[in-house]
């Protein structure tokens, strides 16, 4: 389910200038002292493409987690935004009783997380010490319909985490998990940068695989012609006839082509 807040209204500059002071956190640290590590995936979406979704991961190797701030921010405005919006389902604070959402910038270039197991105690639904193999949580951006002519198509997404104010895991005796004295500690607390990446459209690529027309594309296309399937990620690379529609003279063509050497997909 998606939950939807508004945005607080503050001056764009104050995500610019905040991304100029970030100092980048290498994760090059002894497993052994790491106390919490904090994950963005690396995720691909194709140009205009809404509703994409961007898993953030947690691992807490010694103590339960209770509640949490974290401040996430694109370094590409011109490519892509957050929603105020999260997905909670399969992650790890599926239940949690607190879960908002906004963006200090006011500009939905970057997503402010704050989020409390229960709202008083006791905190029976705390992440206790775990692996990260779910999600902590899951957050939801739309990319801007980019020219194909753009060369540099990757934003960064970075975790703002030498903002004390905006970053702080919570441990069953109320302490942030990894800060001293207001400071993150780099030797308790790891942190993995993402990005999203905006893919170039290929003619014929049905299921946005990023890859040369195949096999997997016409099963892709089979299932959404005739099975009800998802529909494919950009529907003009699916037109690869070049005429006003995508129906099965296409899947016949796409067939042609990779069987039987037919003219190549000519999508409009």
């Amino acid at each position: 389910m998606l939950f939807h807040f508004q945005g607080l209204k503050m001056s764009r500059y104050f995500v610019a200038i905040s991304l100029a002071a970030l100092l980048t956190i290498s994760a090059g640290y002894a497993q052994d002292s790491i106390e919490l590590e904090v994950i963005v995936e690396d995720v691909t979406a194709f140009p205009g493409e809404q509703n994409v979704t961007i898993p953030i991961y947690m691992i807490n190797y010694a103590d339960t987690v209770i509640a949490f701030q974290v401040w996430l921010v694109f370094d590409r405005p011109d490519i892509a935004e957050f929603q105020m919006a999260f997905d909670s389902s399969g992650t790890l604070i599926s239940g949690w009783e607190s879960v908002a959402i906004n963006s200090l910038g006011g500009f939905n270039y970057d997503v402010l997380i704050t989020a409390t197991a229960n709202d008083i105690p006791p905190y029976t639904n705390g992440i206790a010490p775990q692996d990260g193999e779910l999600p902590l949580i899951k957050i939801i951006a739309d990319v801007y319909d980019i020219p194909d002519t753009m060369t540099d198509r990757t934003a960064g997404i970075y975790v703002m985490a030498q903002q004390p104010d905006h970053f702080c895991f919570t441990d069953q005796d109320f302490n942030c998990i990894g800060i001293i004295e207001g400071e993150l500690d780099t030797t308790k607390v790891a942190i993995t940068n993402g990005s999203l990446t905006v893919l170039l459209p290929i003619c014929g690529d049905i299921d946005g695989s990023d890859g040369n027309p195949n096999v997997a594309d016409l099963i892709y296309f089979v299932g959404y012609l005739f099975f009800e399937e998802p529909p494919p990620p950009v529907m003009d690379m699916a037109n690869v006839d070049g005429d006003n529609g995508i129906n099965v003279a296409d899947l016949i063509y796409l067939v042609e082509f990779m069987f039987f050497d037919g003219p190549a997909p000519d999508c409009p």
